[in-house]
């Protein structure tokens, strides 16, 4: 797991739980690493082969059961790690599917599923890391080149669409256009989001690339799964309430069980198990994003890991039992009852943030608490 992510603490309750001794994969070295040994173990998540070869011999004097990725950032590699174990996993090529919403999306289309048309926008090879006016030179070349022959194209860019960086999750430089002019306003700002990223050491090797999609309209879901042997199982299907119409689409409120009548619900889980076969995913979690409208179902974004955040905490199951729990019980190959909405009705707020800022308090938490089924 990645040292930045939220997931840490709660894997760490789901295995004490369990009695399942775990080590922690990180990308950052840990203090008490030589005094815990076999507890921790640093890795570089961009060097596949190294940090796979690192973890074999780890497996040579504690042996591993079972790899569980948690984060985006963690998934590849987990697979890779997995596959040189012998180990129950996801074959290397249907992740990095999902690890690029560019792939996934001609996955998708190759297969004839539903989903939103796309172009692509290519800044060149180098883009984010070039100075400002370069980078800036670059963009407006780029939307020059896209808007002349989307107007050459009965296949080009139509309006509105939707921008977004190819490797990035929670809604990050995901921008609705509506006219040209928005269009070039929002390549500009995707272009400082992947330099941004790639200063900040998170590139990848799509850092030059910008997914435009067709927006797809409609209502929103989330749906939180298990696959087991290539079989999926629904565990929760989460309604936004908010209409999620742009420009910005960050999330904020996801509610479970889904008020969608059983027959959506039914076409949700059909599309997402034609698009995991498709895919060739076939374990473990797996977090999904879909528009319901007269045309069917639309995937949006899918990820072959549990949802993001703290949000699996609304998720509590028969005996208190808690996502992460039912996720190593899987990949340790024990017993957990996958049965579709076995949970509590619950919901979960992301708070938006209204301007750019410096973070300094919350205030109401306590008067928050003290309300019934607040936590």
């Amino acid at each position: 797991m990645p040292s930045t992510t939220y997931h840490a603490s709660d894997f760490v309750q789901a295995a004490e739980r369990l009695s399942v001794a775990m080590t922690v994969g990180t990308d950052g070295q840990q203090a008490l690493q030589e005094i815990a040994p076999g507890s921790t173990i640093t890795l570089d998540f961009k060097d596949l082969v190294g940090a796979s070869a690192t973890v074999e011999e780890f497996h040579r004097r504690f042996p591993v059961d079972a790899v569980v990725a948690t984060d985006d950032e963690t998934t590849v590699l987990g697979a890779t790690v997995s596959e040189a174990l012998g180990l129950a996993h996801n074959p290397v090529e249907a992740v990095l599917l999902t690890r690029s919403k560019l792939n996934l999306r001609r996955a998708l289309d190759d297969a004839r599923l539903p989903s939103p048309g796309y172009q692509v926008v290519d800044l060149g090879s180098g883009f984010a890391s070039r100075s400002k006016k370069e980078r800036i030179s670059r963009l407006d070349t780029a939307v020059q080149e896209v808007l002349k022959s989307a107007g050459n194209s009965a296949d080009g860019i139509s309006f509105p669409c939707v921008l977004k960086p190819t490797f990035l999750s929670a809604s990050r430089g995901v921008i609705r256009a509506d006219d040209t002019d928005s269009f070039h306003q929002a390549v500009l700002r995707v272009g400082d989001i992947l330099h941004e990223e790639f200063a900040a050491g998170g590139g990848s090797t799509e850092s030059h690339l910008i997914l435009v999609e067709d927006y797809v309209p409609g209502v929103e879901y989330a749906i939180e799964a298990i696959m087991a042997n290539g079989s999926v199982y629904p565990l929760a299907l989460f309604d936004k309430p908010d209409p999620l119409e742009g420009p910005y689409f960050e999330e904020t409120i996801y509610v479970t069980p889904s008020r969608a009548c059983l027959e959506t619900q039914r076409e949700i889980v059909t599309a997402i198990e034609k698009a995991v076969a498709t895919l060739g995913l076939r374990e473990g979690p797996m977090h999904a994003e879909v528009r319901v409208n007269q045309n069917g179902v639309h995937i949006i974004d899918l990820a072959a890991r549990a949802m993001g955040g703290l949000c699996p905490r609304v998720l509590k199951f028969d005996n208190g039992v808690s996502l992460e729990e039912l996720i190593l019980r899987h990949a340790l190959g024990k017993h957990c009852d996958l049965s579709p909405q076995n949970h509590r009705a619950g919901g979960v707020m992301m708070l938006p943030i209204p301007a750019a800022g410096v973070f300094r308090r919350v205030r109401g938490v306590n008067a928050a608490r003290g309300c019934q089924a607040i936590s």
